[in-house]
């Protein structure tokens, strides 16, 4: 039996998806590989994506961005809980090998907190970075507005110069810190489930424009979804539990279960995605040719670095903060669907090449 860990970052679901898709990915070629993934993303969406006897710990080595939605950042709540992390460093890494003893890994994978490649080399195992942004980079922009970033970027440059190797994704920051890089086509999800079949497992209007309103798990306080001739809206969450905003269609996690679907046929049958830019949200509107509309995020190094794949990938359109909160949506749909992606089909492999380079360090 070979163990892999897999850390995971809790920021956002879009680190998670892709470690899913690579993780799957590994099982298909090493059918008999083990994974631990270790998250402070709850259990329910790792057995969704790779099946009800996944082995989860709950695990929280990385902060992020704190943030109260998914548009608004709150920096010095951000500076303030990284220090705490930092100021616990040592107790955190014994406590994971205390939690690892046992299971003798052969490999670390990371997504990307850096404190999983301390783990890795008091271990004595390849740690393994798949990114396209970490955070002393992302860190390290904000040090000018919060000057007590500085010595915490100091101290992830210092663990992630320790990865003995990044598989760096598309559309990524400056990653110099890790001293061996791989680059990935996109790690995406494509549907498996034909349009018009989503369409109608889920009572979906077939005689309108459907829009997903996708906002992450930190969801967005959206009071209504305006009425717009000939389009329906739709999401799969809100910011409280069942909730979304008036005018559209909330579809749970039980729901989509019991249809058969994934999030991705989702994407693949809107004829729009509503959202902020994200990698995972941004990959799968790619590899299913969805039209994006798409608003600023507030201060995040990698925004026009996303925006950029946007524009050369994906018909699309900006919808400013103002608009998006009171609902002036039509105008910026109009437009997305009827711009023209200028490369409208990158490679979507990712996962397939970023597990072979995982089986080749066992």
């Amino acid at each position: 039996m070979t163990t892999v860990i897999a850390y995971v970052s809790g920021h956002g679901f879009g680190h998670a998806v892709r470690v899913c898709e690579v993780l799957r990915a590994l099982r298909r070629l090493r059918p008999e590989v083990r994974v631990q993934v270790r998250s402070s993303l709850a259990r329910w969406f790792f057995a969704f994506n790779l099946g009800a006897d996944v082995d989860h710990a709950a695990c929280r080595l990385d902060v992020g961005v704190v943030q109260a939605d998914s548009l608004a950042l709150d920096l010095a709540a951000t500076r303030a809980a990284y220090a705490g992390l930092e100021a616990r460093r040592e107790a955190v890494i014994a406590a994971e090998l205390a939690a690892l003893d046992g299971l003798a890994p052969r490999l670390v994978l990371a997504d990307i907190p850096a404190l999983a490649f301390a783990v890795a080399a008091r271990l004595g195992v390849p740690g393994v970075a798949m990114a396209n942004f970490s955070w002393d980079w992302i860190y390290a922009d904000y040090v000018d507005a919060e000057p007590g970033f500085a010595p915490l970027v100091a101290c992830l440059r210092a663990d992630y110069a320790r990865a003995t190797l990044l598989l760096r994704l598309p559309l990524h920051g400056d990653l110099s810190v890790f001293p061996r890089i791989r680059d990935l086509p996109f790690v995406a999800r494509a549907a498996q489930v034909a349009g018009a079949d989503v369409r109608a497992r889920l009572a979906l209007p077939r005689d309108r424009r459907v829009v997903l309103i996708s906002f992450g798990g930190l969801g967005l306080d959206l009071a209504r979804a305006p009425e717009i001739d000939g389009v329906a809206f739709v999401s799969t969450g809100g910011s409280a539990v069942g909730g979304g905003p008036a005018g559209c269609r909330v579809i749970g996690h039980g729901e989509m279960t019991a249809a058969g679907l994934r999030y991705e046929d989702l994407v693949g049958a809107a004829d729009a995605v509503l959202t902020k830019p994200g990698y995972g949200i941004v990959a799968e509107c790619i590899a299913n040719r969805t039209p994006i509309v798409y608003t600023p995020r507030g201060r995040f190094a990698e925004y026009p670095h996303l925006v950029a794949g946007i524009q050369r990938h994906l018909a699309h359109a900006e919808i400013g903060n103002s608009d998006l909160l009171s609902g002036r949506w039509a105008a910026a749909l109009e437009a997305a669907w009827a711009s023209r992606a200028l490369d409208p089909s990158p490679a979507v492999d990712g996962a397939e090449v970023a597990a072979a380079a995982l089986s080749d360090l066992f």
